[in-house]
């Protein structure tokens, strides 16, 4: 069998998670490819008319929204070549993904990973108590008037249309989010959506030797470190200024915050914060957490969470807000501590109880170290993907595992 995983972008959540499963899908006799847009620009009218669109797209909206109306290319059909499953991921601000799957060979089966709303929705991306996704997607909160009647309306449509035509498979990562996209009429008209518990790979995060780790960082033993981060540190669900501000009146101390993501933010006079930049390398982030004393997220909401988890799996406990799928990604009490969102006093009385406890640090580290290891095995992940190609696609299991992984 051979898969064609598709995501946007080749960096941020959706491809960490898209990149895993590549890689780890020969071990189950699956050939497998990773895809991602071109960065070059398309050339041309076609160029500029495309780059009109998106930018319509943006000044319509309040919020992150994209619609599916777009000129650039997408996969050319020698791309789809051998290929038995087309498997996307985060495609939006792409091509045109209804129009394409129209023209798909029936051969091939799609599934979709849901990583946010947008598959299963008008454009929008994150939840934010609408449920209008439910039924037209109108008018939309997000969008500026006119098009709130509109733009969402047909974006839902064309959707539906294409991927109940397909016959497409939905995947969520968590059961949140699974019951989300359930309310949803493209994801009823295909048959629901399953839950896979998102993967990492545990044997790079792992427990670390927190006093080698800082020593390698040049951090000092006896600091009190926390590391925190996002992809954007402009992203506003992300939240980090507001975590920075939280941290500067929390006893800053002797305390030192390792931050990680692309962007500057005004750091908080008093607060001592180390800007890491963008840390893709999967090493470093381990490196990172294992010489943190804890970890912590101020996102306002997540569909699950897999940075919490691989700090999790490094020994490192975190403390985050009970928001969308994080309370699965993260058990009260069992690797973390949870808050309500934007809860300032309980957010500080969190991180201050595992500053002054090391023996919880300890427990909560130990604990969530096992669950992750039992959990969100890189294995468990990709034997839970092939079970299903298998069973809808209707493919033998190899008695072989003979296959090859490409990330492009």
């Amino acid at each position: 069998m051979r898969v064609l995983h598709l995501n946007t972008h080749a960096s941020g959540g959706s491809y960490e998670s898209a990149a895993l499963l590549c890689e780890t899908l020969p071990t189950e006799g699956i050939d497998s490819r990773l895809y991602c847009r071109p960065a070059a620009r398309l050339p041309g009218f076609k160029g500029i008319l495309d780059r009109v669109v998106r930018r319509f797209y943006v000044s319509s909206s309040r919020e992150p929204w994209h619609g599916t109306r777009r000129l650039l290319p997408a996969p050319a059909a020698e791309e789809l070549d051998g290929i038995d499953v087309v498997h996307l991921h985060t495609v939006a601000d792409w091509f045109n993904v209804p129009s394409w799957l129209e023209t798909l060979p029936g051969r091939i089966g799609v599934v979709v990973s849901l990583h946010d709303m947008w598959h299963f929705t008008g454009g929008c991306f994150l939840y934010r108590g609408c449920d209008l996704f439910s039924e037209t997607c109108a008018p939309c909160p997000i969008l500026k008037r006119p098009f709130d009647q509109i733009l969402a309306k047909d974006e839902q449509r064309r959707k539906l249309q294409a991927y109940r035509n397909r016959r497409v498979h939905f995947v969520a990562n968590s059961d949140w989010l699974a019951n989300l996209a359930e309310q949803s009429p493209i994801v009823r008209a295909c048959g629901g959506a399953r839950v896979i518990t998102p993967g990492i790979d545990t044997a790079i995060f792992r427990a670390q030797d927190r006093v080698q780790s800082r020593e390698e960082l040049s951090i000092p033993q006896n600091a009190f470190v926390i590391a925190a981060g996002a992809a954007s540190l402009a992203d506003t669900n992300k939240n980090i200024q507001w975590l920075l501000e939280q941290l500067a009146v929390s006893e800053p101390k002797n305390v030192l915050v390792l931050l990680a993501g692309e962007g500057a933010l005004k750091t908080p006079v008093g607060l001592n914060v180390r800007s890491l930049g963008a840390v893709p390398d999967r090493t470093k982030r381990a490196k990172i957490f294992g010489a943190a004393d804890i970890f912590v997220s101020a996102s306002l909401m997540e569909t699950y969470g897999v940075t919490l988890v691989e700090a999790m799996s490094c020994g490192t406990p975190v403390v985050a807000f009970r928001t969308g799928g994080v309370p699965e990604a993260v058990p009260d009490g069992e690797g973390g501590i949870l808050c309500e969102i934007l809860d300032a006093t309980g957010f500080k009385n969190a991180m201050e109880r595992l500053r002054n406890h090391k023996e919880l640090r300890d427990e909560l580290g130990n604990t969530a170290t096992k669950l992750a290891a039992t959990r969100n095995g890189k294995e468990l992940f990709a034997a839970a993907f092939a079970q299903l190609y298998r069973e809808c696609f209707h493919f033998p299991k190899p008695s072989s595992t003979e296959a090859s992984a490409v990330v492009t």
